[in-house]
């Protein structure tokens, strides 16, 4: 038994040893496999707009169970088994993640990455929350960017002959809208199902989350919607698990713990590292301290997971005063014609889902570089 302890604390050093020692270095193209087929914006494109196709995607509809069913459909046709997460709450009856699985090394260590697949329409601020009958959404920017880059993710994968070292869950949510000032509950409901159902005890998640992006650099910002606020591009934000301040979380009930700060280093670490080597502008393409929740990443984040959010644009228009703020989400105009105009046509929009599939692709590389050094180790 003292042999068998030792060797598994000798193991566990030199695994650690080998993980701390590249975590500077595995996004770089150098040591990350060779691979020919790249993830494409303008194959997320194509995604997006079949999504905005299916109608207003509000949970517990036929537009919703038709865009979740298309989705799977593409995922079997990639070769992915697809797993589907039904459940219900208070305010829906019929609502379903779908999910694809790719095993890594090691099953006790995960990367998720999700988006959402519903939509939702409600009046804006102000008067935030009001629902009316007429008023739909076909969900361009929110979540169609997200699911239809996860999409191309998923088809890139497939075609990789690599094996991670983490297990790979991709996630299409549902519910992660909130249903307006008359619901009983708030969002998330997708994500927070399967992190407090299908995560087993003592597995380690990181997760990155796609929610409305594609205006971000290098999207310039059409002159007509700067509104005097003079930025030249849209912004690519990457709200992480704080390094300085888990205010937000921690009146919300989050026990910090050593570990979790350790680990939102490490994860701000890769992701400037990332930018970095595909050469992102710093100011256009940021990595900060998530402070305000507000997408799927929130549930993983209070569960004691490191997160990530992809965002696009700006985020906090109130507080902050920004007059940049042109966000469509929650809206009748939120539709792909809207998305093109400010984007300034739909190569621009590629363009900007590009940034955030080369992000999410290359941080997939990370983990194979340190399966290549261990295997020549051959341990």
């Amino acid at each position: 038994m003292r042999n068998r302890m030792a060797l598994f604390i000798l193991l566990t050093l030199i695994f650690s040893f080998l993980q701390g020692s590249i975590n500077n270095v595995p996004t770089s193209e150098a040591e990350a496999p060779e691979v020919t087929d790249w993830p494409e914006g303008s194959s997320a494109y194509d995604n997006l707009v079949t999504m905005t196709q299916f109608g207003y995607r509000k949970i517990d509809t036929t537009a919703n169970e038709n865009s979740r069913n298309w989705i799977a459909a593409q995922l079997e046709s990639y070769g992915y088994q697809v797993e589907r997460q039904s459940f219900t709450t208070d305010e829906c009856s019929n609502c379903q993640n779908i999910v694809v699985t790719i095993n890594g090394t090691l099953d006790d260590e995960w990367i998720v990455v999700g988006a959402h697949h519903d939509a939702i329409c409600y009046s804006p601020p102000p008067l935030i929350g009001f629902t009316y009958p007429t008023c739909t959404s076909s969900g361009a920017y929110d979540d169609a960017t997200g699911s239809g880059a996860l999409l191309e993710l998923a088809r890139t994968f497939a075609q990789w002959d690599i094996t991670p070292q983490h297990t790979w869950k991709l996630a299409w949510w549902d519910y992660e809208e909130w249903q307006g000032s008359g619901s009983s509950e708030g969002g998330g409901m997708g994500s927070l199902h399967f992190v407090e159902q299908q995560i087993p005890e003592n597995t380690n998640v990181t997760y990155l989350n796609l929610d409305m992006f594609a205006l971000n650099w290098p999207v310039e910002m059409p002159a007509a919607l700067q509104l005097g606020c003079n930025e030249d591009y849209w912004t690519l934000y990457m709200f992480t698990s704080p390094v300085e301040d888990w205010s937000y979380y921690e009146e919300r009930g989050l026990e910090v713990t050593p570990q979790m700060e350790a680990n939102a280093v490490v994860l701000q670490s890769q992701l400037k590292e990332i930018n970095h080597n595909l050469s992102h502008p710093t100011e256009w393409v940021s990595v900060v301290d998530d402070t305000k929740g507000n997408s799927d990443h929130y549930n993983f984040i209070m569960n004691g997971h490191s997160a990530t959010w992809l965002r696009g644009q700006h985020q906090y228009i109130l507080e902050e005063g920004d007059s940049c703020e042109q966000t469509p989400k929650h809206a009748q105009t939120d539709s792909v014609t809207t998305l093109n105009t400010m984007a300034g046509g739909r190569t621009n929009v590629e363009s900007g889902l590009q940034t955030g599939l080369d992000v999410s692709s290359r941080r997939w590389l990370c983990g194979t570089a340190i399966v290549q050094q261990i295997v020549q180790m051959k341990l």
